[in-house]
């Protein structure tokens, strides 16, 4: 049976205190929605967690809620039959469907739509319940005040899982990439319609349970393709290209194709590792530059631009916001959750899309110099944005000398120390060896940026400028 199915007739006759891991459980409240989304996996805001607290996968409590962020919604009559749907029931003048929006009123309900039956939360007998159609829709024709109408929308984050040939046999739009899982945890991939089509080593699975790491990676001895050259883009981003190489060397050697599945971020990508998961930050906004590229359709043709909003778009033409912003990090932090589950759906589980997803990456990447051009320039542009708007604010770095800038930014980016740490390193006779050696335990990196720091050094790249904090540039000491 289903997993939802199945989900959906355990759930029969049951209270909302059975159901709910948490605590919201009040009787006399409304739980329709709440149901929906335990029984969905709908965790975005405003949730039961976030209402009545709690330490379990949380739930969406707010019909209106759940019907903006469905991929598509219409008239229950023009409902796709290949799928479960959601089912909603309220006044019809409230409904906007080309904008995706209900208006907010006491008098809505919702339902899961399951081989012809809707499942939904009963508040009257304080149960779920299953009822057909036309039961659904005249009872609340009746109950409710004005004249009701019944719509369907889908499922929220059902469109992320795309359905994946490994044989790329069936792939009608866009490069087609078989995907190969070999030697037990390898994996490789080949673009079967592209002018280079050889195979090529995508990376190898991690599992490990002390670590939560769960993905794919390459090791550093792996690491293989185009990298940054500093050099090549002073012309375009002056000095900061030199902080960029410290960082860049630390976090990937400065391949532009380095990548981990693996953490909280769900994905991780490029030369200056440009996590998923946070907001108007880091890879949500390399992707919004890769999306106007003349390939982007051949490599990732199911997302677009819209509204000036990274948006996947599906063959229904049902749309899903990748850059909603959601409460559903360590401690409620807000992040990207459906961009996340757009590149990697699965936290624990190591799936075939996201090795597809980064198997695209890196084979554009390769062939494409363009794609190392937009990462540095949005490197330069977050690297810019932070020291001007944080690190500068923090610590007062104007005719600080770049060599300790560019371990301050190195320090936030892996987020290896909190403030007080690095304004007490800062304050210590030796401020560059101190900010260096400000986490031992983190012994790799300390080498790495003791390697590359002193390259630079060297080289005189670095530690001949000081910082201009009114021009945010770097300027001779």
């Amino acid at each position: 049976m289903n997993r939802l199915k199945s989900k959906l007739e355990n759930a029969l006759g049951k209270s909302i205190d059975k159901i709910c891991p948490n605590k919201f459980h009040t009787v006399s409240a409304n739980h329709c929605a709440h149901f929906v989304s335990h029984m969905t996996g709908l965790t975005f805001s405003f949730n039961c967690k976030e209402f009545k607290g709690g330490n379990s996968e949380p739930g969406n409590i707010r019909v209106h809620e759940i019907f903006a962020q469905c991929p598509k919604v219409g008239k229950f009559e023009d409902r796709p039959s290949d799928r479960p749907i959601l089912v909603f029931v309220t006044r019809k003048d409230v409904v906007d469907l080309g904008r995706k929006r209900m208006a907010n009123i006491p008098q809505k309900h919702i339902g899961v739509l399951f081989d012809g039956s809707v499942y939904h939360y009963s508040n009257t007998n304080n149960q779920v319940v299953k009822w057909l159609p036309d039961e659904f829709f005249d009872t609340f024709q009746r109950i409710y005040e004005g004249d009701q109408g019944l719509f369907y929308g889908t499922i929220p984050n059902s469109d992320l899982q795309l359905r994946i040939d490994s044989n790329a046999e069936t792939v009608r739009t866009g490069l087609a990439f078989s995907l190969d899982r070999r030697e037990g945890n390898k994996w490789y991939a080949r673009a079967v319609n592209a002018e280079n089509d050889q195979e090529f080593y995508v990376g190898r699975e991690v599992k490990n349970q002390a670590s939560q790491y769960y993905g794919i990676f390459r090791r550093a001895s792996e690491y293989d393709g185009p990298q940054f050259d500093p050099d090549h883009y002073v012309a375009q981003i002056d000095h900061w290209a030199y902080l960029l190489e410290l960082t860049g060397y630390c976090e990937s050697k400065n391949y532009f194709n380095v990548f981990n599945t693996y953490d909280r971020a769900k994905f991780t990508y490029g030369f200056y590792q440009f996590a998923a998961h946070t907001p108007e930050d880091n890879l949500i906004l390399l992707f919004r530059r890769l999306v106007n590229l003349p390939k982007a359709q051949d490599y990732f043709p199911e997302i677009k631009m819209l509204d000036g909003r990274l948006t996947r778009v599906n063959e229904n033409g049902g749309t899903t916001d990748l850059e909603t912003v959601m409460e559903t990090g360590p401690r409620g932090q807000k992040q990207l959750q459906l961009f996340m589950n757009y590149l990697n759906p699965f936290r624990k589980t190591i799936n075939e899309q996201e090795v597809l997803q980064v198997a695209r990456l890196i084979h554009w990447t390769a062939n494409d110099l363009d794609i190392g051009r937009l990462q540095v320039e949005t490197a330069a542009e977050i690297l810019q944005k932070k020291m001007s708007r944080r690190y500068d604010r923090w610590y007062d770095l104007d005719g600080r000398s770049d060599l300790v800038c560019a371990v301050i930014a190195d320090i936030h980016h892996q987020g290896r120390a909190a403030k007080k740490r690095v304004k007490a390193a800062l304050a210590s006779a030796d401020p560059v060896d101190a900010l260096v050696h400000i986490s031992p335990k983190y012994a790799g990196r300390i080498a790495d940026l003791k390697k590359i720091s002193q390259r630079l050094i060297d080289e005189r790249k670095l530690g001949q400028k000081v910082y201009d904090s009114a021009g945010n540039e770097f300027v001779d000491s």
